[in-house]
């Protein structure tokens, strides 16, 4: 089930104020402990985070919201990194002055002052031995506050260029996975367009041949047909049909081709009753079926056969039948059809949880197919 755009978009806002909130805190959490109590008592420092933290976010929102999908939508990759250099740099050195207004011990970061005058006895000859001549260390160096406004300037800006891209990556999978999906929806619906018109014709070749040989079954042939289409038009809509409806389908159909044989000539099947709830694609096993009866030899004392069974998930579909001596005229374009659409289908609904393997050795065809049910 696909998430709902409510669900999406609360997820979203709790995602970002989340993410403020550490974002504001962590400043303070991470300073030394004796800073600590001095900040949170000193306003001028706390208005002065809180402002440019602002700044900082309407920056965010504006890179996330208009500069990177508008200017990276024209593929104007140049624009965008000068638009955004030119907002770092203008960021950076107004959360510098929004520090330096704020902060009584801040002096101006461009001018620097006369060095410090050296303490008595650190050069010369009375100084202290211990000390090179000339020379003394230096205190560590730490980073000032431009350069700290620089460097959180570009990382909430990298943050949200970064998830800008991120979403055009999603989107541009969903398209791809929709369009993927809507490509085998045509596929399938071919598929089944196919399968009803091969299944009628045969069908109805049936019947005519009851009706040219006055049969007394060619009412209850049309009776059968009737129910067959009913079902091919109700319920291969489904993508899937309880598999009981599609065995009684199997036994309605293989009755009507019944009718055409004669007293001496009869198949066997087998359709395993409980079928504990499971379900499949509609008329996936009419096809084959229909093979069968169209190239089965029924005149010699071969029982041709027909089983399906199920254990657990794996469900065993297995034909047998003598082929004819003497192939009927098939038409090219007509010729394997149904078993080519099975294929397909298989490869569609089932493909790597089917197995379709045939053989024909002394004029016998057997076909086994084995599906996981899942």
């Amino acid at each position: 089930m696909k998430p709902s755009f409510q669900s999406i978009f609360k997820s979203s806002i709790l995602f970002h104020v989340a993410g403020w909130i550490i974002f504001f805190i962590a400043p303070l959490l991470l300073s030394p402990p004796n800073e600590f109590e001095s900040i949170l008592t000193d306003t001028g420092t706390l208005e002065s985070m809180l402002i440019r933290n602002l700044v900082l976010m309407g920056l965010f929102y504006f890179n996330l919201l208009f500069l990177a999908p508008v200017v990276l939508k024209n593929n104007s990759i140049g624009v965008f990194l000068f638009i955004l250099i030119a907002f770092i740099i203008g960021v950076s050195l107004l959360n510098l002055k929004i520090h330096h207004f704020f902060s009584e011990d801040f002096g101006d970061p461009f001018r620097q002052g006369p060095p410090p005058e050296p303490p008595n006895g650190d050069f010369g000859p009375g100084g202290d031995p211990n000390m090179s001549s000339g020379r003394r260390f230096r205190p560590m160096m730490f980073p000032g506050p431009l350069f700290s406004s620089f460097l959180i300037t570009i990382i909430i800006v990298s943050i949200s260029t970064s998830l800008v891209l991120w979403k055009d990556w999603v989107k541009a999978k969903a398209t791809e996975q929709e369009r993927a999906f809507q490509k085998l929806a045509s596929e399938l619906a071919v598929l089944k367009l196919q399968i009803s018109p091969h299944f009628l014709f045969n069908t109805l070749n049936n019947i005519r041949w009851l009706v040219r040989s006055k049969s007394d079954q060619a009412e209850e042939a049309v009776i059968k047909l009737s129910q067959l289409l009913r079902y091919i038009l109700y319920q291969t809509d489904l993508e899937k049909v309880a598999l009981e409806k599609e065995i009684q389908n199997l036994k309605d159909y293989i009755s009507l081709q019944q009718m055409r044989l004669t007293e001496h000539q009869s198949i066997q099947y087998f359709f395993q009753e409980d079928s504990g709830n499971k379900s499949i694609v509609p008329l996936l096993f009419i096809p084959l079926v229909e093979n069968v009866f169209k190239y089965g030899d029924f005149a010699g004392s071969f029982q041709n056969k027909i089983e399906l069974t199920v254990s657990k998930d794996l469900l065993t579909f297995q034909t047998e039948n003598l082929i004819l001596k003497t192939l009927p005229v098939v038409n090219k374009q007509e010729s394997g059809i149904g078993l080519t659409n099975v294929k397909k289908r298989l490869m569609l609904h089932y493909q790597d949880k089917h197995s379709l393997v045939s053989s024909e050795a002394n004029g016998i065809f057997r076909l086994k197919l084995e599906i996981i049910l899942t």
